[in-house]
Protein backbone atom coordinates (compact mmCIF):
# COMPACT_ATOMS: atom_id res chain seq x y z
CA UNK A 1 0.00 0.00 0.00
CA UNK A 2 1.44 3.36 -0.98
CA UNK A 3 0.66 5.63 1.94
CA UNK A 4 2.42 8.74 3.18
CA UNK A 5 4.14 6.63 5.81
CA UNK A 6 7.61 6.17 7.27
CA UNK A 7 8.36 2.61 8.29
CA UNK A 8 11.75 2.94 9.95
CA UNK A 9 11.89 2.61 13.72
CA UNK A 10 14.20 5.63 13.95
CA UNK A 11 11.71 7.91 12.23
CA UNK A 12 8.75 6.51 14.16
CA UNK A 13 10.56 7.22 17.41
CA UNK A 14 10.33 10.95 16.63
CA UNK A 15 6.52 10.97 16.81
CA UNK A 16 6.16 11.66 20.58
CA UNK A 17 8.43 14.71 20.33
CA UNK A 18 5.98 16.69 18.27
CA UNK A 19 2.97 16.88 20.58
CA UNK A 20 0.63 19.84 20.30
CA UNK A 21 1.71 22.70 22.50
CA UNK A 22 -0.03 25.89 23.62
CA UNK A 23 -1.64 27.78 20.78
CA UNK A 24 -1.90 24.71 18.54
CA UNK A 25 -5.42 23.69 19.46
CA UNK A 26 -6.75 24.47 16.00
CA UNK A 27 -4.29 22.05 14.39
CA UNK A 28 -4.44 19.38 17.08
CA UNK A 29 -7.45 17.72 15.48
CA UNK A 30 -5.58 16.99 12.24
CA UNK A 31 -1.93 16.70 13.20
CA UNK A 32 0.77 19.04 14.43
CA UNK A 33 2.82 21.53 12.41
CA UNK A 34 6.60 21.24 12.62
CA UNK A 35 9.41 23.19 11.02
CA UNK A 36 12.17 21.31 9.21
CA UNK A 37 15.85 22.24 8.99
CA UNK A 38 15.25 24.26 5.80
CA UNK A 39 12.58 26.35 7.49
CA UNK A 40 9.70 24.70 5.65
CA UNK A 41 6.68 23.89 7.80
CA UNK A 42 4.65 20.75 7.46
CA UNK A 43 2.01 18.94 9.48
CA UNK A 44 2.53 15.44 10.77
CA UNK A 45 -0.05 12.94 11.96
CA UNK A 46 -0.43 9.29 12.90
CA UNK A 47 -2.75 6.56 11.65
CA UNK A 48 -3.53 3.26 13.33
CA UNK A 49 -4.42 0.69 10.66
CA UNK A 50 -5.76 -1.81 13.20
CA UNK A 51 -8.05 0.83 14.68
CA UNK A 52 -9.29 1.82 11.23
CA UNK A 53 -10.00 -1.82 10.39
CA UNK A 54 -11.83 -2.35 13.69
CA UNK A 55 -13.95 0.82 13.52
CA UNK A 56 -14.74 1.21 9.82
CA UNK A 57 -17.70 -0.47 8.14
CA UNK A 58 -15.34 -1.89 5.54
CA UNK A 59 -13.07 -3.45 8.16
CA UNK A 60 -16.01 -4.82 10.14
CA UNK A 61 -17.42 -6.43 6.99
CA UNK A 62 -14.09 -8.10 6.27
CA UNK A 63 -13.90 -9.37 9.85
CA UNK A 64 -17.46 -10.75 9.70
CA UNK A 65 -16.75 -12.52 6.38
CA UNK A 66 -13.66 -14.17 7.83
CA UNK A 67 -15.46 -15.03 11.06
CA UNK A 68 -18.28 -16.72 9.12
CA UNK A 69 -15.79 -18.65 7.01
CA UNK A 70 -13.89 -19.76 10.11
CA UNK A 71 -17.09 -20.95 11.79
CA UNK A 72 -17.91 -23.08 8.72
CA UNK A 73 -14.46 -24.65 8.84
CA UNK A 74 -14.80 -25.41 12.54
CA UNK A 75 -18.22 -26.99 12.04
CA UNK A 76 -16.94 -29.21 9.22
CA UNK A 77 -13.89 -30.19 11.25
CA UNK A 78 -16.09 -31.19 14.18
CA UNK A 79 -18.30 -33.25 11.85
CA UNK A 80 -15.31 -35.14 10.48
CA UNK A 81 -13.95 -35.75 13.97
CA UNK A 82 -17.35 -37.08 15.04
CA UNK A 83 -17.39 -39.54 12.14
CA UNK A 84 -13.95 -40.79 13.07
CA UNK A 85 -14.96 -41.05 16.71
CA UNK A 86 -18.06 -43.05 15.82
CA UNK A 87 -16.04 -45.50 13.73
CA UNK A 88 -13.44 -45.83 16.47
CA UNK A 89 -16.16 -46.51 19.04
CA UNK A 90 -17.66 -49.15 16.77
CA UNK A 91 -14.25 -50.72 16.32
CA UNK A 92 -13.70 -50.87 20.09
CA UNK A 93 -17.16 -52.00 21.15
CA UNK A 94 -18.37 -54.60 18.63
CA UNK A 95 -17.36 -58.19 18.32
CA UNK A 96 -16.04 -58.36 14.77
CA UNK A 97 -14.36 -60.96 12.67
CA UNK A 98 -10.69 -60.44 11.96
CA UNK A 99 -11.41 -59.35 8.36
CA UNK A 100 -14.20 -56.97 9.42
CA UNK A 101 -11.98 -55.48 12.12
CA UNK A 102 -9.17 -54.90 9.63
CA UNK A 103 -11.55 -53.27 7.12
CA UNK A 104 -12.96 -50.99 9.80
CA UNK A 105 -9.48 -50.14 11.03
CA UNK A 106 -8.48 -49.19 7.46
CA UNK A 107 -11.61 -47.03 7.20
CA UNK A 108 -10.69 -45.22 10.40
CA UNK A 109 -7.11 -44.59 9.22
CA UNK A 110 -8.32 -43.45 5.78
CA UNK A 111 -10.79 -41.03 7.31
CA UNK A 112 -8.13 -39.66 9.63
CA UNK A 113 -5.78 -39.10 6.70
CA UNK A 114 -8.52 -37.51 4.60
CA UNK A 115 -9.55 -35.26 7.49
CA UNK A 116 -5.96 -34.13 8.05
CA UNK A 117 -5.50 -33.32 4.37
CA UNK A 118 -8.81 -31.49 4.25
CA UNK A 119 -7.86 -29.46 7.33
CA UNK A 120 -4.50 -28.46 5.87
CA UNK A 121 -6.11 -27.44 2.57
CA UNK A 122 -8.91 -25.55 4.33
CA UNK A 123 -6.47 -23.67 6.55
CA UNK A 124 -4.33 -22.70 3.56
CA UNK A 125 -7.41 -21.50 1.66
CA UNK A 126 -8.63 -19.51 4.66
CA UNK A 127 -5.23 -17.87 5.10
CA UNK A 128 -5.18 -16.95 1.40
CA UNK A 129 -8.65 -15.38 1.72
CA UNK A 130 -7.57 -13.47 4.82
CA UNK A 131 -4.49 -12.09 3.11
CA UNK A 132 -6.45 -11.21 -0.02
CA UNK A 133 -9.05 -9.41 2.08
CA UNK A 134 -6.39 -7.42 3.90
CA UNK A 135 -4.68 -6.45 0.63
CA UNK A 136 -7.98 -5.25 -0.85
CA UNK A 137 -8.76 -3.32 2.32
CA UNK A 138 -5.40 -1.58 2.24
CA UNK A 139 -5.79 -0.82 -1.46
CA UNK A 140 -9.04 1.00 -0.66
CA UNK A 141 -7.47 2.67 2.35
CA UNK A 142 -4.49 4.18 0.53
CA UNK A 143 -6.40 6.82 -1.49
CA UNK A 144 -8.58 7.60 1.53
CA UNK A 145 -5.57 8.37 3.72
CA UNK A 146 -4.03 10.51 0.99
CA UNK A 147 -7.32 12.40 0.59
CA UNK A 148 -7.55 13.07 4.33
CA UNK A 149 -3.94 14.25 4.30
CA UNK A 150 -4.58 16.65 1.41
CA UNK A 151 -7.79 18.00 2.91
CA UNK A 152 -6.02 18.76 6.18
CA UNK A 153 -2.69 19.93 4.80
CA UNK A 154 -0.75 17.00 6.29
CA UNK A 155 2.64 16.38 4.72
CA UNK A 156 3.84 13.39 6.73
CA UNK A 157 1.92 10.47 8.23
CA UNK A 158 3.43 7.92 10.57
CA UNK A 159 1.86 4.49 10.83
CA UNK A 160 1.35 3.46 14.44
CA UNK A 161 3.11 0.15 14.97
CA UNK A 162 2.58 -1.59 18.34
CA UNK A 163 5.86 -1.91 20.18
CA UNK A 164 7.63 0.61 17.94
CA UNK A 165 5.50 3.71 17.93
CA UNK A 166 4.74 5.57 21.16
CA UNK A 167 2.17 8.29 20.52
CA UNK A 168 1.95 10.47 23.60
CA UNK A 169 -0.39 13.04 22.05
CA UNK A 170 -3.64 11.36 21.06
CA UNK A 171 -4.65 14.37 18.96
CA UNK A 172 -2.02 13.34 16.37
CA UNK A 173 -4.11 10.28 15.51
CA UNK A 174 -6.23 11.00 12.42
CA UNK A 175 -7.61 7.46 12.30
CA UNK A 176 -11.17 8.66 13.12
CA UNK A 177 -11.04 11.02 10.12
CA UNK A 178 -9.90 8.17 7.92
CA UNK A 179 -12.66 5.89 9.23
CA UNK A 180 -15.27 8.58 8.56
CA UNK A 181 -14.06 9.22 5.03
CA UNK A 182 -13.71 5.52 4.26
CA UNK A 183 -17.27 4.85 5.39
CA UNK A 184 -18.53 7.83 3.35
CA UNK A 185 -16.68 6.66 0.25
CA UNK A 186 -18.16 3.17 0.48
CA UNK A 187 -21.69 4.53 0.97
CA UNK A 188 -21.41 7.05 -1.88
CA UNK A 189 -22.47 6.22 -5.46
CA UNK A 190 -19.62 4.33 -7.06
CA UNK A 191 -18.42 2.90 -3.74
CA UNK A 192 -18.66 -0.83 -3.15
CA UNK A 193 -21.38 -0.35 -0.54
CA UNK A 194 -21.20 -4.03 0.38
CA UNK A 195 -18.11 -4.07 2.55
CA UNK A 196 -14.85 -5.86 1.94
CA UNK A 197 -15.18 -9.31 0.50
CA UNK A 198 -12.11 -11.51 0.56
CA UNK A 199 -13.63 -13.87 -1.98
Amino acid sequence: MKLLTVATAAAIALVPVFGAGPGQAAEAQTGTAVTGPTGATTKIAVIDIERIAAESNEGKALFEDLKTENEKLQAESQRLQQEIGDLQAKLNSEILSQDARLRLQRDVERKRTDAQRWLEDAQAEFEAKRQDGEVKFQEKLGPIVEAVAQENGIGLIFRATPGLTFVLDASLDISPLVVKKLDESMAAPGGTGDGANPQ
